[in-house]
């Protein structure tokens, strides 16, 4: 094997901030090696050496104030758990499939939804297999014990929750697994945060860069909750009695249910008009100069985040005319259309999104490399 790939591949290894350094300063080891007395392979032993001994939380080799990388670790850890259960809960509550009595999916489109929540499983395990790693990481270089030993329960947590997922489990064991990383974050994060005082980095973003994402933003979240509401209200409805108009079904649950259409278009309308109100206060605050730290990330988190909880929050605004069809039609009380479906994956998706781009907050940048270890650490908002 090649010496310089060797040396590359353990540079990758190191902080980011100090990688060139050290293999231009191993790459010059091993041009000097030969008049040194030395072999090649000692180099690499040297470098391999380096790499398992240092102090990878040490400013000069993160350009960060000690104390930074756990707790960024911890960050970004934290938010690909946060998204893994939403996820994870999200198909499990819509998991249960469509009722015999309902209008049949397009084939294309069902074959399409299966194969996504199918990816949408395996990426949520791969992630938390990733924030395992993350808490692991957190641990080893987190300088106060409890925050080490914290974290450290939290990566065998997650790892054992992803072995645990694929065996016949009890419920008092997966319940004992979730509750030794549930407590590992957050007594983890508690010691590791309170370690070192923080200063939170002001980000702004001019108004030519957020008030288009903005806007388009607000567009999005209008389409979604006018698609939502006649979903709800009128297509729904007909996938769930198929060959029936909507007409015919609310006269129907009318007279056998005492359906009210009215208290049902209003709890839908509420729904609609809360959701919009959220996103065109985010989109009239980002069009003023007290909106500028309205990074386009912080911009879509607020926008992801409206339209994961609002497509969550459908199923109780339509909770009323469910229950209705399903006790006056013998159906299910689940919604079932091609565009229910849809959402059953979009809400999640969109919510597990904004709390990934939370977790992955931008690294601030050190004034300089070495910066003394009794420094306030800087952390990302």
């Amino acid at each position: 094997m090649s010496l310089d790939l060797v040396l590359r591949a353990v540079s990758r290894t190191m902080p980011a901030a100090s990688r060139s350094r050290h293999l231009e300063q191993w790459r010059a080891d091993a041009a000097g090696a030969t008049e040194a007395g030395m072999r090649p392979a000692d180099v690499a032993r040297g470098a391999i050496a380096v790499a398992l001994t240092a102090d990878r939380d040490a400013p000069v080799l993160t350009g960060e104030p000690r104390g930074a990388a756990p707790r960024r670790l911890s960050r970004r850890g934290s938010a690909l758990v946060a998204a893994v259960v939403t996820v994870t809960v999200a198909l499990w509550i819509t998991g249960g499939g469509v009722d015999d009595t309902a209008a049949a999916l397009p084939p294309a489109l069902a074959a399409t939804l299966d194969g996504a929540r199918s990816a949408v499983g395996v990426v949520a395990a791969a992630a938390a297999v990733l924030a395992a790693l993350f808490f692991a990481s957190a641990a080893l270089l987190s300088r106060a014990l409890t925050a080490r030993i914290a974290f450290a329960c939290a990566a065998l947590g997650l790892a054992a929750l992803v072995v645990a997922g694929n065996l016949p489990i009890t419920g008092e064991v997966m319940a004992g697994l979730v509750g030794l990383t549930t407590a590992g974050i957050v007594v983890g994060l508690a010691a590791a945060w309170r370690a070192t005082p923080l200063a939170l980095v002001r980000r702004a973003s001019p108004l030519r860069r957020r008030l288009p994402l903005a806007l388009t933003g607000l567009a999005v979240v209008c389409v979604v909750l006018v698609l939502g509401g006649l979903d709800t209200l009128v297509w729904n409805p007909m996938a769930k009695v198929p060959g029936v108009g909507i007409d015919a079904i609310y006269r129907e649950m009318i007279a056998a249910d005492g359906f009210v259409p009215e208290a049902a278009g209003s709890a839908v309308a509420v729904w609609g008009i809360v959701w919009f109100l959220a996103a065109t206060a985010v989109t009239v605050w980002a069009s003023t100069t007290a909106g500028a730290w309205l990074t386009p990330r912080r911009l879509g988190i607020l926008y992801l985040g409206i339209i994961g909880v609002a497509l969550f929050l459908r199923l109780f605004a339509g909770f009323g005319i469910g229950m209705s069809i399903a006790d006056t039609f013998a159906t299910s009380g689940g919604d079932v259309s091609a565009l229910s479906q849809v959402f059953h994956l979009v809400g999640p998706v969109a919510f597990a999104t904004a709390a990934l781009l939370f977790g992955w907050a931008p690294s601030p940048k050190s004034d300089a490399l070495g910066a003394p270890e009794g420094r306030t650490a800087a952390i990302a908002g």
